[in-house]
């Protein structure tokens, strides 16, 4: 045999091995790099999905702490997310049931508020005793459950809630049985012994 044919075959081989090398080793930079730019569209999206639930001027309350930050809900629509982003000295400083503004792209505390809610907060106790008087004295459980409430008028004490047919019926509630944060034309119903706020899906 020929060694010239020989060798010229080692060499095919080797040249086939080499291509076969290179197809692999690319695409197993190009798998790297697919992957790395999905976990960017990963995070660009977590971002986004972040910030869309950050709005401006809206209050947000404390309501848990993770490893990463805090969770908040929103008090407009009781949407609650984590957020990883607050600030250490911000984040030394609150505690569960604090109330927190966004504006200008920062967490402010909103002392005044935070005080009054805690204030407004009652005991297990005292919630259970002003929820049975609530329920003897207005007849409520005798209303049908899937009534929609809107918010009248408030006081101190009271809220006047209206329902029924062009809202001419109305109830007045003592305010610990009413979530803290609702304002006129505020919609709820009475499910299961508590108010809550109604939202359209």
């Amino acid at each position: 045999m020929d060694l010239d044919v020989f060798q010229d075959l080692i060499n095919k081989v080797k040249d086939s091995d080499l291509v076969q090398n290179f197809i692999t080793e690319l695409s197993n930079h190009l798998e790297k790099t697919n992957s790395k730019e999905g976990n960017k569209m990963t995070n660009n999206e977590k971002v986004s999905e972040l910030n869309n639930h950050r709005e401006e001027n809206c209050l947000y309350q404390v309501v848990d702490f993770s490893s990463d930050g805090v969770f908040l809900q929103n008090t407009n629509n009781n949407a609650i997310f984590e957020e990883k982003n607050m600030p250490k000295e911000l984040m030394d400083k609150i505690s569960n049931d604090y109330i927190l503004r966004y504006k200008d792209g920062n967490y402010v505390i909103e002392e005044e508020l935070t005080d009054d809610f805690m204030n407004s907060m009652v005991g297990v106790q005292e919630y259970k005793r002003i929820q049975e008087n609530f329920e003897k004295e207005s007849n409520i459980l005798k209303i049908d459950p899937n009534t929609h409430y809107t918010v009248s008028s408030r006081n101190e004490d009271f809220t006047v809630l209206s329902y029924g047919e062009n809202s001419k019926n109305t109830i007045e509630v003592p305010n610990e049985l009413l979530p803290y944060f609702i304002n006129e034309q505020t919609v709820l119903n009475y499910k299961n012994g508590k108010f809550e706020k109604f939202f359209n899906d």
